[in-house]
Order: structure tokens, then sequence, then C-alpha cells
């Protein structure tokens, strides 16, 4: 039996073991020092009751030669395998972070046991990173066949890493090769997690790693797994006979792009699935850019969405063109198109027709070409109608329809009218009492610049699933304008929304689609021009700067000196 290793032992004459990190079924991670180069590793060692079974080893020793081989942003690097003791030990980046497990796990405990759910962009983070390592995994000719929370780290900085190749396989392996290493008796990776062949026992392509891809991203919205069951066969094969419960009808919140593009990787017929894993991460990237309130992305902004922010796009491009058209038809004038002539151009025509005519007997034509007044009004009848019933439904939508431009003649929709801000209010969506630092707020409204309300430290600058932060400004009344904030550090990128509702909502979701926001990669002043009317204005901090005054661990704060509304008109 392979001895066991202890702490302060030195393996491969370099590598000092401090203290384990983790350990599960197989293996033990240490904690480790490089007393060469000086810098702090992680060592994957088998365990000693098992570091004997040679099938076992040798499977591990693959890993360390598959790990070796993949160079790739989102996979675990190896810098060193060792022999030791009669065993392998693969020496790893150590990362200061946790498991997509542990942060579901830990969810669940401060939510009291309730199910734990990540934000649709979290979620959609986590699976874009994950299948581009995949990607890369794939091209190799090898599939991981163990893709499940535990395996995937999260970094506080928002980088993820895919790990643990300890049950991967090569896509073209058999059992006449002797590079299958897996045991015929047992079902590798986790029941909760296993694709529907994988369940069969059939031979395996990268489309299994996408199907367990799908579950996990399925766990991180929906709080669960999708297949339950009182032991692990019954939960494995519950995916062979139904398909999981519609996202759709568990987070109203998640973009339905979103949702599609998961129940398309959890397809139980691989064929029907998406077929390589570059395809997902690019479906999950599209279903996000097709939601106009995504949030900032975790791994940052790329010089092209940066400029996007910079300025105020309106949520409708049509929108001009309807408030005019909305103008001309309750001033009685018919929308002008571009073919239209335009004022001072005659266009009447010489009318023909004689001012006195002698009405015609109607045998003075032959039958044939005798006019059927009635038959021929129909068509012109039938017109007639569908274009009073159009113009009715028009009119309607016209008059629901709120306006930053008042329509004359309708009595009912007051005109904008100039609004004051009554106050301001701290806005956390998380919040036991839906505030954050709220004694703060007053210090925005002093005209100090030296004063500020900030937000508390936080360890993620995109506020990890959290999704945002930021404050309320109650109007006197419905209104639009200017919103000027003082940005004390930077980079910061903010969103603004907008509600007519008599109260201020609670959930982010509830606001609505942005009306405006804005980037700053240093400290200044950011304006944002609302043009939705609205009775309470969020402005939403979406990603927050470094500050001298939080801790390494969590070193991120917002800082807001002074908050400014300039009404419209």
């Amino acid at each position: 039996m392979v001895a066991a290793m202890n702490p302060e032992d030195v393996i491969g004459g370099k590598y000092r073991l401090d203290s384990v990190l983790a350990e599960g079924g197989m293996a033990v991670v240490w904690r480790a020092t490089d007393i060469h180069l000086r810098r702090e590793v992680a060592v994957k060692m088998l365990k000693p009751s098992i570091a004997s079974d040679e099938i076992v080893a040798e499977r591990f020793r693959r890993e360390a030669i598959a790990l070796a081989q993949l160079h790739h942003k989102h996979i675990m690097p190896v810098y060193d395998c060792i022999e030791t003791n009669d065993q392998v030990a693969l020496v790893m980046q150590l990362i200061n972070g946790q498991s997509l497990r542990d942060l579901l796990d830990k969810e669940r405990f401060s939510n009291g046991g309730r199910a734990s759910t990540l934000s649709a962009h979290t979620t959609v983070h986590v699976g874009r990173a994950i299948a581009s390592a995949l990607g890369a995994v794939h091209a190799e000719g090898i599939v991981h066949r163990d893709i499940k929370p535990g395996n995937i780290m999260m970094m506080r900085t928002g980088e993820i890493w895919l790990t643990d190749f300890g049950i991967a396989k090569g896509v073209k392996s058999d059992q006449d090769d002797n590079t299958d290493l897996t045991r015929p008796d047992l079902m590798m990776g986790t029941a909760k997690y296993l694709s529907p062949e994988q369940v069969q026992g059939r031979e395996l392509d990268g489309r299994a790693d996408i199907y367990s891809l799908g579950l996990v991203l399925y766990e991180c919205l929906a709080g669960h797994a999708p297949f339950k069951g009182e032991n692990e066969q019954q939960v494995a094969i519950a995916r062979l006979q139904r398909d999981p419960t519609p996202l759709g009808g568990i987070r109203h919140d998640v973009p339905s792009t979103v949702i599609d593009v998961i129940h398309k990787m959890l397809r139980r017929k691989p064929e029907n699935r998406y077929q390589t894993a570059e395809e997902v991460e690019v479906a999950l990237g599209e279903a996000m850019r097709t939601v106009h309130d995504a949030k900032t992305p975790a791994d940052g902004l790329s010089g092209t969405d940066r400029q996007r922010t910079k300025r105020s796009e309106p949520l409708d491009p049509l929108m001009k063109r309807r408030v005019e058209e909305a103008r001309r038809l309750a001033e009685g004038m018919a929308p002008r198109r571009e073919d239209t002539p335009g004022e001072g151009v005659s266009t009447a025509r010489v009318d023909d027709t004689p001012t006195s005519t002698r009405k015609t007997r109607g045998a003075a034509l032959p039958r044939k070409q005798r006019t059927r007044t009635g038959k021929n009004m129909i068509p012109v009848i039938t017109v007639f109608v569908i274009a009073a019933v159009m113009a009715m439904l028009l009119w309607n939508g016209l008059r629901n329809t709120r306006s930053s431009v008042p329509i004359v003649g309708d009595a009912q929709q007051e005109p904008i009218a100039a609004v004051s801000l009554n106050g301001v209010r701290s806005y956390d969506p998380n919040g036991d009492d839906g505030n954050e630092n709220e004694a703060q707020v007053p210090l925005l409204l002093d005209n100090n610049p030296g004063t500020a309300w900030t937000t508390v430290c936080y360890g993620d600058r995109y506020f990890g699933s959290k999704g945002g932060l930021g404050l309320v400004l109650e109007l006197s009344g419905s209104g639009i304008g200017t919103i000027t904030a003082n940005f004390g550090n930077g980079p910061w990128n903010a969103e603004v929304y907008v509600s007519d509702a008599p109260t201020v909502p609670s959930r982010i979701e509830d606001w609505g689609l942005r009306v405006a926001d804005g980037y700053g990669e240093n400290a200044g002043t950011g304006s944002f021009a609302v043009q939705t009317p609205g009775r309470h204005m969020l402005l939403l901090l979406r990603e927050i700067g470094r500050s001298n005054t939080c801790s390494d661990t969590n070193p991120y704060k917002g800082v807001v000196n002074d908050l400014r509304f300039s009404s419209a008109p």
C-alpha cells in the first residue's frame, strides 16, 4: 500500500505540502509551496487506499498527460507531473476561489435551505467559459465525461476554470486498443449530470459533455437538477424517460432566448443537440446579446461594448416616427409617406365629370355592359369597414400609449410637465431591507464633492450573482429629464430604468427594459438622458472600481459623490 503523505513532506525535491485543500472519492488536493520558485501551487494525488490500483493509477497518469497537452484560458493549467512514493502527482496552478458547487450550496445555506439560483447573466458567463474549454478538449479528441458544478472553479475576479479530467476518454478509444481504462461494471461520471448515452453505455463524443453542461446551467437557473430519484440509478434512468421540466415555468425573469439554448443542449438524442461546443458558446452569447437589459459581462467590456455603452440608444428606433404620426393623427392629418408631395405643390386634378348629367335608361346598354352597382360596392364597403375598425384600434392604442409629446384633442392625455426630485434612496435588490448604506444617501444632495454615498466592499466588480446595486430617484410626478451623477472612482458602468408604478419595484426584473446607460474608464461625471416618463428612476451600477478603503479580499466599491436631476421640459 502506498504510504500516506503529511504536511511538511517534500515531493519531487521541490514541492512542500502545506495543508489539504480538498478531498474527493479518489484524490486529495494539497496546498503546497514550490520552494525553488517560491510560489504557492496545488498538488493533486491519489488517495493511498487506491493508489496501488493499476487501472486507477494509469487513468490518473493519463489525466496528467491530457492536461499537459491542453492550453486554454478556461482549463486548469498544469505546471508539472512527477512520480513520488510509487504514485503520480499533478502540480497545478493554485486557484483562490471556489467551485460552482460550493457557490450554489453557499447560496442555498444563506437562503435558509431554499433553492439557490444564479442570475441569467452569471449562468451564461459560466456556460460560455466551459463551452469554450470543451471546444479545446474535444479538438484533442477527448471527452471529459464528468462535467458537474464540483469540477468548475470560479475565481473572485470572474475567471472560470474546468478541472478534473480523471475519467476523460479519447473519442476513438475502444476495448481493443487498450486505451479505455474505465471499468465495464461502473457507470462513469456523476449520476445527476450524465448524458442519456452515458446511462445507456453507448459510444460517446463531445455531445455528451454538451448535455452535461446543459444540466449544470439548468441547475444554476432552477436551483436544482432536473431529474430526481431515490438513488443514483433512478436519477440516471429518469433522463431516458422524459425531458426536463421547462425552465420558463420556473424562472420568469430569464430571457426565453437563454432558455431555448439550454433546452436544446438537453435534447435526449445527440443529433438534436448542438453538434459542437463552439456552437454552444456562440448560441449563449447571441442569446444575451438580443436582450436589451443584459448585464455587464463578468469578463469585462470589450472595446466595442464600451463604445456602445458610452451613449444612450433609444429603446425603440421607430419611437420618433410613431410620436410624429400620433401628433398628426390627433391634429386630423394623415401620416406623410415618403412619396407624398410637400406643402405648396398643387395636386388637384381637373374634374372631367359634367356639372349636370342625364340619367340613362337601363335598356340603353346591353345587359352584359350594364353596371351592377350593388355588387361592385361590396368590395368598397368591405374596405371601408376594415379601415374603420383599424382606425378605432389605432386610436385606442394611441390613447393608451404614453408619449413624451402631448396629443392634441385627447382630453384624457395629460401633457408631460416639469417635475422635481422629491428624494433619493439606495437600492439593493438582495438586501433584507432593500437598502445599502442608506445613512449616506443625504450626502448625494449636499453639493459637496468631498462627500459621497458608497456601496459596501465587494469581491467582484460586477456584484457577483446580485447583478447590480444603485439609487432610486423619487420624482414629484411622472416626467422625463436628465440624471447627472459624479462617480468617485472607475471604471464605472451604470444603467437607468424607470417605473410609473405607485411603489418602487423590489426586483430588478420588474423595472422592465433599460432606457439609458453609460460607461467611464475613470472617475468622472456621467449624464443619462431619460426620455421615457416615470415617477421612479433607478440608476443601477453594473460595474464598480477598486477602492483603497477596501481589503484585498473585497477590493471593489461603488462611489457616487453627487447626484442631480434636471426635468424636461
